[in-house]
């Protein structure tokens, strides 16, 4: 039976991710681990997919990717229940919101309009964020934990081929919002920075392909796969009554009046270039599969050249490996079972 590790899978796209594998046409049965930060949430999303599919096999594993500790007690956790790994999903990811950018909304709305509501130009990052390992906050969640979880679980992963036949994946959850003018070398991991979330996920795009091709010799792909602009719970942490609403309102007239098909919207058609990233019998590193739907909400996959550049990717592992290397000898607490 395949088995499936979806990192932020508690809600949202992560949420979909496993709906859409344990209802997949394509493989009779999935295992999915549930790998998430809030426990208590996950084992609300399991209860969840088991009264959709009883016959499912759904765990949960505390994992925290701004922590390298818990990033540690994860891969042992899941490498104890399983001796393979066929997916992984390097979906959690977090935006460090500070506030409305009154100032960016203006300005947005009276250049590019269009442009303003498929970026996160409205809010305003916080800046100067470091975990407890001293990593920038945003580049650990969304960019450095899942490498480092990558690296954990690579030997579960190495074969020639997987449980379902392909070879085993890794797909990033990438964004539109990828900004190369949002990067700096000098501040890679975009502590003091205004878009860490942007860097981010630049960063993705950077490590993808250079990542696949140290890899590929494992029988490991490594590709990027991006949701669209999807209502999920990333404000959240914003009280400003109605913005939810009023943004989902804005969304649905940009895609059925004006054909703006990267307005996905609903968590399941954002998640629908993961699961193909991950369900295809051949994937391409060079291509960014992207989330897409029509007017009327049906969806579909697009495939569009990622834009990376060679030193930059190299530059990128290079500086991860060396952290990795560094945070190897941390010392964790054995994993306790879920």
């Amino acid at each position: 039976m395949p088995v499936a590790v979806i990192t932020g899978a508690n809600c949202g796209v992560g949420l979909a991710i496993a709906r859409r594998l344990l209802s997949s046409d394509c493989i009779p049965s999935f295992s999915v681990v549930l790998a998430c930060r809030n426990t208590s949430k996950a084992a609300g999303a399991r209860t969840l997919l088991l009264e959709e599919y009883p016959q499912a096999t759904v765990d949960v594993v505390e994992l925290d990717t701004s922590s390298v500790a818990s990033v540690k007690r994860a891969a042992i956790d899941i490498r104890k229940r399983y001796q393979r790994i066929d997916m992984l999903f390097c979906n959690a990811g977090a935006m460090a919101i500070a506030g409305i950018d009154v100032g960016g909304i203006v300005r947005g709305l009276a250049t590019q309009p269009v442009a303003f509501f498929e970026s996160s130009q409205a809010l305003r990052q916080a800046r100067g964020q470091v975990t407890g390992d001293g990593l920038g906050l945003t580049f650990a969640t969304n960019v450095f934990g899942h490498f480092l979880l990558i690296a954990q679980l690579a030997d579960a992963m190495a074969s020639d081929k997987s449980s379902f036949g392909n070879e085993a994946r890794v797909v990033w959850t990438g964004s539109a919002t990828a900004s190369r003018q949002q990067f700096r070398r000098s501040d890679y991991q975009h502590v003091w920075g205004g878009a860490a979330y942007e860097s981010s996920k630049f960063i993705v795009d950077q490590i993808a392909e250079p990542l696949d091709r140290r890899l590929r010799a494992r029988g490991i792909r490594c590709v990027v796969a991006e949701p669209g602009n999807v209502c999920s719970n990333f404000l959240g942490s914003l009280t400003v009554p109605l913005l939810p609403l009023l943004v989902a309102a804005v969304f649905y007239l940009l895609r059925t009046v004006a054909g703006i098909s990267r307005f996905t919207i609903t968590p399941d058609c954002a998640a629908v270039a993961c699961c193909h990233a991950a369900l295809a019998p051949a994937v391409d590193p060079r291509i960014k599969y992207h989330s897409r739907a029509t007017r009327l909400g049906t969806s579909y996959v697009e495939e569009l050249p990622l834009r990376g550049c060679k030193s930059t990717g190299e530059f990128l592992l290079s500086r991860m490996d060396a952290l990795a290397s560094t945070l190897a000898d941390q010392q964790i607490d054995q994993p306790t079972a879920i």
